[in-house]
């Protein structure tokens, strides 16, 4: 089955967001994902302990790096996707994680910092694909974007040329800065069981996340490589 992995020698750039927003799309179509969490802060477990974690999505914690590749064997086993939520720095763990891993994906912000260590993170992913003699499928995801494209900065607009001109892929569905995207931490559960009295623009959230996970899967299913 598949493993999705999210990587990202930096941290807050959106990697658990992105992670849960499409684990919790893949199953509101009815699949069964297996959320690993990689990251110290266990985030997604933590997640898990509140109310609303749908019966289809697990969890599993990983503290011992030298397990990744053990873990992620055996939650291919049970179920439809699996998806690895990488730490901020580059590691054994991550460097074990993609060689797993059938997709990974880059979650950058619209910055120069960002792109800079992006550009480490593609490199990790081709050097993975060159360590297992076949090719890695990635690709870039924009987070915490502006809702509209007519509000993307100068150096938002910078970063996504660049890596045009590089030849990384980008997913096309960019995932905004949104309420409902934050509130899955607060609140639990997930955007199909919030409320409009819980945030606002809830639609555009749920229909932002619908689009996201399309794309992911499109990606999966062509096995785009840079």
């Amino acid at each position: 089955m598949p493993v999705i992995t999210m990587l990202s020698p930096k941290g807050g750039v959106g990697k658990t967001t992105t992670a849960l927003i499409l684990g919790t799309e893949l199953a509101s179509q009815g699949a069964s994902v297996v959320l690993i969490d990689a990251d110290p802060n266990f985030p997604l477990a933590r997640w898990a302990k509140m109310e609303g974690k749908p019966e289809n999505v697990e969890v599993v914690p990983e503290v011992d790096e030298d397990d990744i590749i053990a873990t992620i064997d055996a939650a291919r086993g049970r179920a439809d996707f699996v998806i690895v939520d990488l730490e901020g720095r580059a590691s054994a763990r991550a460097t074990n994680a993609l060689l797993m891993s059938n997709l990974a994906l880059i979650p950058i912000q619209g910055s120069a910092l960002d792109a800079t260590e992006a550009a480490r993170a593609f490199k990790i992913a081709r050097n993975a694909g060159t360590a297992r003699q076949r090719p890695l499928p990635f690709a870039a995801v924009l987070t915490r974007a502006p809702a509209s494209k007519r509000l993307w900065t100068r150096d938002l607009k910078a970063v996504l040329a660049n890596l045009e001109e590089a030849g990384i892929p980008v997913i096309d569905t960019a995932l905004a800065e949104r309420g409902a995207f934050r509130g899955l931490f607060s609140m639990g559960g997930t955007l199909a069981e919030m409320t409009s009295a819980d945030v606002g623009s809830l639609e555009s959230a749920r229909a932002n996340a619908a689009s996201f996970r399309k794309d992911v899967l499109a990606l999966l299913e062509e096995g785009v490589t840079a």
